[in-house]
């Protein structure tokens, strides 16, 4: 549904912004040449693509460990994981179908948002890696994943690069993919714990 959702979304606004994109871009018009763009610029630099790349060079890093020690169940885990991050994050491509113009001048395509896509995969990868764990969730973490998200969408905003619906259309669109897959290659009832105490 959030995935439906999401393309529902890009097609109703992709010809014309509705008025709340306009009033958000007329209220932050120009804010990325003054002192809020330059304070926020580094913060939207670290939350985006950058932030899920090393996520999966982290991955990729598990897989090679847990493959060398010898523990496939684990090395499993973590093949599942990237799964989740790779094909959330994947969403970024719908891109090339809406093909919706930027609000300023800025290169490539608005909707989704790319950055807030990034994110919201990572978040969704590592609630669901922790639960594939055996290890118990944090109460803060999910909260904590949230207002990450939430930071890297109001940046992007706030610099004008993307309209709002851009960014709830991303969000909604990782957050749909991300839960089908992990569905799909994790199956309820049939966890591997890594951590070593619960083997």
């Amino acid at each position: 549904m959030l995935l439906a959702a999401c393309l529902v979304l890009g097609s109703l606004v992709n010809a014309h912004p509705p008025t709340i994109d306009v009033w958000f871009v007329e209220a932050f018009r120009g804010e990325h040449n003054e002192l809020l763009g330059r304070i926020i610029k580094p913060v939207t630099d670290v939350f985006g693509p950058a932030l899920a790349l090393t996520l999966m060079v982290g991955l990729v890093f598990g897989f090679g460990y847990y493959t060398g020690v010898g523990d496939n169940a684990r090395a499993g885990v973590v093949v599942r994981a990237a799964l989740v991050l790779g094909l959330s994050w994947a969403v970024v491509q719908l891109k090339a179908v809406f093909t919706r113009p930027r609000p300023r001048i800025f290169p490539g395509e608005s909707f989704p948002s790319g950055h807030v896509t990034a994110v919201t995969a990572v978040a969704i990868t590592v609630v669901v890696l922790i639960v594939w764990s055996g290890r118990e969730l944090a109460r803060w973490l999910p909260g904590a994943l949230a207002f990450v998200v939430l930071l890297a969408a109001s940046c992007r905003v706030m610099l004008g690069v993307h309209y709002l619906t851009d960014v709830i259309g991303a969000f909604m669109g990782a957050l749909g993919v991300g839960l089908l897959v992990s569905a799909a290659v994790w199956p309820p009832g049939r966890g591997v714990p890594l951590n070593r105490e619960s083997s």
